[in-house]
């Protein structure tokens, strides 16, 4: 068995992470690092750097290594280590990224860190798929058990519906994932701003791409736009887009499919923080991750940027930017009479405010949407296996 058992019902619902505050038992922590290069896709609107230097990578994966220890000496849970930004298995130094030292020993350490990373495995090279693969199932070097979530990007949603020669090769592949490998894979769907703004997918189509996930394909599709991919005058442009998306497909009839972290407000926020890992100008530079939408990063914002700094001081800027977003929300017009404020205070949505120079005016998440989550329904129905044993055991313990 190799992939996670109920593994759909493990993303869709929500889990540990996503506990009321008094039941959580661990502060989490996400490290992506910005370390594959290459990429042979041509994807609608993409703005991913495809460029890169491959032998940045070591630098990277040595900063990266270095935070992960950080994590550890503090006491922490590091819960995701992103390997991006291109495709893991087109990417043109994805084995020497899996074989360094760095990486290895991140995922050796951290034995409740899964390893994530965009993957359009139904279109890989079948030699290129192999030798991924031999290097991954090798237990010197990545531990049997090791959970691996591939994030598969809907380039073209007709294709994803309708094409049964593109539904099957996906279905071979999960058959590997089950079958074939001793990892635990996850894998989900995800729709981005570029692909779906360019195509503009319809209420209908969106409706039918999260039928055909969730009944056909047996996986989530997550809502993740990349929308800070873009260059910086865009940004503004491409979020506010993306919310306009969402206010368009997501009503009282879908919204219990769709998979929208930012709907529940535990999530990813008072227990959480998420770095990213990226080659600067002078060098690898650290960020900090701003939750909206997804793991979202401004370096236009020094006040995020926190390269140089050991593991405590970066908790220590963190608390400050909570803070200052504490007080910001209280007194904006759009967030003071919300249950919201505290949520984005720590997810440091404010600092996305302050990058994208958004007006009071101007929300910086679709209201209406959120809305339809909260107050949310509470009640031990919505957790996955994981969290049940956890909110169970502190029930016992109490």
């Amino acid at each position: 068995m190799a992939m996670q058992e109920s593994y759909c019902k493990a993303m869709r619902y929500s889990g540990p992470e996503s506990l009321q505050l008094r039941d959580q038992t661990k502060f989490d922590v996400l490290i992506q690092v910005e370390a594959l290069t290459g990429c042979r896709h041509t994807c609608t609107g993409c703005f991913v750097d495809k460029h890169g230097d491959p032998a940045a990578e070591k630098e990277l994966l040595r900063v990266a290594r270095q935070l992960a220890d950080g994590v550890k000496a503090a006491g922490l849970n590091l819960r995701e280590f992103v390997v991006g930004p291109t495709d893991f298995f087109s990417a043109s130094n994805t084995i020497s990224v899996l074989n360094n030292p760095d990486t290895q020993a991140i995922l050796r350490e951290h034995t409740n860190a899964r390893m994530a990373t965009p993957a359009k495995f139904e279109l890989a090279d079948q030699e290129q798929f192999d030798a991924i693969f031999a290097v991954l199932d090798n237990e010197v070097k990545f531990r049997k058990d090791m959970i691996i979530e591939f994030i598969a990007p809907i380039e073209l949603p007709d294709t994803m519906l309708y094409n049964e020669e593109y539904f099957d090769a996906v279905m071979q592949r999960v058959a590997y994932f089950k079958h074939s490998t001793p990892k635990n894979i996850d894998w989900s769907w995800t729709l981005q701003q570029s692909s779906i703004l360019g195509r503009k997918v319809s209420k209908k189509s969106y409706d039918a791409i999260i039928d055909k996930a969730l009944n056909e394909y047996g996986t989530i599709v997550e809502m993740n736009p990349a929308f800070t991919r873009a260059p910086v005058h865009k940004q503004k442009e491409n979020l506010q887009s993306w919310n306009q998306f969402l206010s368009n497909v997501i009503d009282e009839g879908n919204c219990n499919k769709a998979t929208m972290s930012m709907a529940n407000l535990n999530c990813n926020s008072m227990n959480f923080i998420g770095l990213t890992v990226l080659m600067g100008t002078d060098g690898p530079e650290v960020h900090l991750n701003v939750m909206l939408h997804e793991q979202a990063f401004f370096p236009q914002n020094s006040r995020t940027n926190v390269t140089g700094l050991s593991f405590s001081q970066i908790m220590d800027r963190r608390n400050e930017l909570i803070l200052d977003g504490i007080q910001q929300f209280s007194e904006h017009p759009l967030y003071k009479d919300t249950p919201y404020v505290i949520a984005l205070a720590n997810r440091l949505v404010w600092e996305a405010i302050r990058a994208l120079d958004l007006t009071e005016e101007e929300a910086i998440l679709p209201m209406d949407v959120l809305a339809l989550y909260n107050p949310y329904e509470e009640g031990s129905h919505l957790w996955n296996e994981d969290a049940l044993k956890q909110a169970t055991f502190k029930a016992g313990v109490a």
